[in-house]
């Protein structure tokens, strides 16, 4: 398969479209297999924090704070993908941060203060933004609702460098997760805060995997993760060679997952781990997409 011609960071995900995000905020459409279609572009003057697919449209959210300015936009995914017109726009004209993104745009919106977490459903969009709520939109960005940002007393003493990493639909409702361990699940309809708890985990989250046949994959920093049934029950620790990056459902009940310099699979309640030389960002089918652009096999499919 063709190599991308960027480093890919994460990909975030659809149906039959999916998006890959570049470290320098390049954005690239590929298939439910990997393969790429259209061209690539950088819509952004810096690398999308969060996207989303909803409904033919991959939603993005950046933020620049140097100049204090965020914004999100909605980009179809119909066509070809258009270039923005780079950070020195918004430096020299002192423009809004929306004025920077292409013309192409469903829609943009200057966001006052950071983004946390982005997800989809429904054609509905919800995202937070950081100590001031979390708020949901429709495919049009008209606000549904709004509700207070999650708060987690047991945190507290971490406050000014915990925030919001992921953000999961469930049936239960919707999943906000921290960088810290704190879950607070929030409705689909008014955004009323359903549960909340902090787990006690060995080291920061940088990322959520839910699937309602196996339960919750906890990405952390370093050497763990972790797996729960739902939020509730007890996490549990498996150990790992290095941070994994990206999990999905291996077909029979069972996680498979790719990371820094491993990839491994769950059989029979145990993790099998095998070395890679490189660093596994994604998996997009049955292939691994690797930090420097390429794919790769990932050592578990048949």
């Amino acid at each position: 398969m063709q190599e991308l011609g960027f480093n890919p960071v994460r990909v975030d995900k659809g149906d039959s479209l999916s998006v890959i995000v570049g470290s320098m905020g390049e954005i690239m459409k590929v298939d439910s297999e990997g393969r790429t279609v259209g061209n690539f572009s950088v819509p952004f003057p810096s690398q999308p924090t969060y996207g989303t697919i909803c409904s033919g449209k991959w939603i993005g959210a950046w933020v620049d704070r140097g100049f204090k300015k965020a914004c999100m936009g909605a980009i179809p995914l119909d066509g070809e993908l258009d270039f923005g017109r780079g950070r020195d726009f918004l430096r020299t004209m002192g423009s809004s941060a929306s004025d920077v993104l292409p013309d192409s745009c469903l829609w943009t919106r200057d966001i006052e203060g950071e983004p946390m977490g982005l997800t989809s459903n429904g054609g509905e969009i919800t995202f937070g933004v950081l100590n001031t709520g979390i708020y949901r939109v429709d495919g049009g960005a008209n606000e549904i609702w709004r509700s207070p940002y999650p708060q987690w007393p047991e945190l507290q003493d971490f406050s000014n460098v915990d925030s919001i990493i992921d953000m999961v639909h469930t049936p239960d409702g919707i999943a906000i997760w921290s960088e810290s361990g704190g879950v607070s699940l929030v409705s689909e309809d008014k955004g009323a805060v359903l549960r909340s708890e902090v787990l006690k985990l060995p080291e920061r989250v940088i990322g959520v995997r839910f699937d309602e046949s196996i339960g919750w994959m906890l990405m952390m920093s370093g050497r763990y993760a972790a797996m729960m049934k739902e939020i509730g029950s007890e996490p549990w620790i498996i150990n790992l060679p290095g941070p994994m990056m990206d999990c999905v459902n291996a077909g029979d009940g069972n996680w498979k997952w790719t990371g820094w310099r491993h990839d491994g699979i769950m059989e029979e309640g145990s993790p099998r781990i095998l070395e890679r030389e490189d660093i596994g960002v994604s998996i997009i089918g049955d292939r691994v997409l690797t930090n420097s652009g390429r794919w790769r096999g990932h050592a578990f499919t048949e």
